[in-house]
This record gives structure tokens, C-alpha cells and sequence, in this order.
């Protein structure tokens, strides 16, 4: 497949983070349901936390004017999907933008990199963002997992859109998608666009959410290192390291700004439980690297005090 065209994909289960896995069911609801005699619940131990890959209006500046032909997508750049993934008003796609072709190939070789160094994910969340959908779709596919993904609308970025709010793909139109239908987010869309965050708002958010996806447990047929992916946005990585850590720090309004540069696209932290906290840990996953460009966030940034 090239692009950003996406096939249907089948409905397949996994034993940890499948389709009916009974956590989903209810987040309120701490009792757990009566284990098989073959069955346990198991806990994340590790967590990598990744940005979506390469966007196309990054790559091509007004490009629903550019590509708009009388109501027709015509791409004018070969890295620029031959068609788009969903069939929905090409505005749209203004403020929920989806993967150019190169991008695509990048979340696949962090998939492969994934598979590689046996980091093959058992529970996998993402942003609402089409972009962040797709990248995790793609990173799935390569690295083998079977996890059907949970998009949560509380990992979404800060909501600072002085044109609105993006309209994102629909229940529905996720369906061409290997999507968890029937996982219930931690926090709805409409909660958490009918808010105006501050920059303390965005960080609490983003913390409530990390530690929601930390403390669902599993059920599995044995016990094992219960690995967990989250593909959302460059503050959400950064975020990750700062606020799980033992001694907290959050991400300013100003550094904010220009969070991509020291975090580029899919750029991943991965994170291993110690105690009540997270600890990073460098070099599990091998970056991908080109010539002007690397997946590898900037250790001095992200890791500042």
C-alpha cells in the first residue's frame, strides 16, 4: 500500500489488549469479573510514548487550496498521498491533516524497529488526530502486534486553535481502521473540547490520562512484561518523561511553541516502572536517521530538570 491508503483491516483479537478485554468495559468499575483458571490481570511495565509521523500540510503548505480541483483531490507532490485515506469534505482535512507517503514508510520503520528488538506492543492507545490513527495503525502492522487500538480524545494536544477545532473522523469512518470498538475513553471528545485549558489544564490532562492507561491492567494467560504503546503529539512525549518521572516537571506555555523541533516526527520515549514512577530509558529502540533528519528527540530538552 502506498500513501496514506489503508485497507480494511480484520477484526483479529489478541489475549492482552484485544477487542472484548473487560477493562474497557467500565474505568469506574474496580471490581474485576471471575478469572479463568489459565488467566491473570498483569500491569504495564513498560510504556513508549511516540509522535505521529509526517504531516503533509507541514510538507506542503496550503495544500487543500493547492490539491483542489473542483471538489477533486489532485495531488501536486509525490509525497503527498495518491488519494486520501477518507472520504470526507477536503476541508476537512484542514485541521486534521493525515500522513504524507514518506511518513507512512517512517511509522513502518519504527514498527520494524519495534518487532526487532522484541518491543512488539500488547495494548496500544492513540490521539483522535487522523495522523496519529494512521501512525499507529502503520506501527502495528510492521511490529506484529495484534492489540486493536484505543483511541482516546484525551491525548489529543492543547486545543490553542484560533480557527476551531478540528473535525475529527467519526466512530465510523474509523472502522477501515484496526480500532478497539468497544474501548470507552478515559475522557470524551466533547469533555474535552468543551474546555478552555490553560497550559496548567493541558499538563494535568495529559498527566490524568498517562497514569489512567499506567493502572489498567490486563488480562492474560500468563504472566509477562505488559508493554504499552501511545502515539499522540510532540508535547505528549515530552510530557511523558516530565510529569511520570519521580520528581515532576511540566511543559511551559513557551516551550510549547516549538515543541517539534526537539521532538520530531516519531520521535519515542520509552519508559520502564520503578516503584510509583517512570524511569526512561535510552537506546531500546534503535531512531531511524536521513541525512538532515532523526526520530531521536533532543536528550537535553526533554530530559531537563
Amino acid at each position: 500500500m502506498g500513501g496514506c491508503e489503508q485497507r480494511k483491516h480484520n477484526s483479529d483479537h489478541s489475549d492482552i489488549g484485544s477487542y472484548n478485554c473487560p477493562s474497557n468495559r467500565d474505568h469506574r468499575d474496580s471490581s474485576h469479573r471471575n478469572l479463568h483458571p489459565n488467566e491473570m490481570y498483569v500491569s504495564p511495565s513498560v510504556m513508549m510514548v511516540m509522535r505521529h509521523s509526517e504531516r503533509v500540510d507541514d510538507c506542503c503548505p496550503g495544500w487543500i487550496e493547492k490539491c483542489n480541483k473542483e471538489g477533486k483531490y489532485e495531488p501536486f507532490d509525490l509525497n503527498m498521498p495518491s488519494r486520501l485515506p477518507i472520504q470526507r469534505p477536503l476541508k476537512d482535512y484542514t485541521r486534521d491533516t493525515c500522513l504524507t507517503r514518506s511518513g507512512v514508510v517512517l511509522a513502518q520503520m519504527v514498527g520494524r524497529g519495534l518487532l526487532m528488538t522484541d518491543n512488539t506492543p500488547d495494548v496500544i492507545y492513540c490521539s483522535p488526530s487522523l495522523r496519529c490513527i494512521q501512525t499507529a495503525t502503520w506501527v502495528r502492522d510492521m511490529s506484529g502486534s495484534k492489540a486493536l487500538i484505543r483511541v482516546e480524545p484525551g491525548l489529543f494536544e492543547n486545543f490553542h486553535y484560533p480557527h476551531g477545532v478540528p473535525r475529527f473522523i467519526t466512530p465510523l469512518q474509523r472502522h477501515i481502521f484496526p480500532v478497539d470498538k468497544s474501548f470507552r475513553p478515559f475522557l470524551s471528545l466533547e469533555t474535552v473540547v468543551g474546555k478552555q485549558e490553560t497550559n496548567d489544564d493541558y499538563n494535568e490532562r495529559i498527566k490524568m490520562i498517562l497514569n489512567a492507561i499506567a493502572e489498567q491492567s490486563e488480562v492474560s494467560h500468563y504472566e509477562k512484561e505488559l508493554k504499552v504503546l501511545v502515539v499522540a503529539h510532540a508535547s505528549t512525549v515530552d510530557m511523558a518523561v516530565g510529569l511520570l518521572r519521580d520528581k515532576p516537571r511540566k511543559t511551559v506555555d513557551m516551550e510549547l511553541d516549538n515543541i517539534a523541533i526537539p521532538v520530531p516526527y516519531c520521535s519515542l520515549a520509552y519508559l520502564k516502572k520503578k516503584a510509583s514512577y517512570w524511569v526512561p530509558s535510552a537506546h531500546q529502540i534503535p531512531p531511524v536517521t536521513y541525512e538532515f533528519l532523526s526520530t531521536k528527540y533532543n536528550h537535553y530538552f526533554v530530559h531537563r530538570p
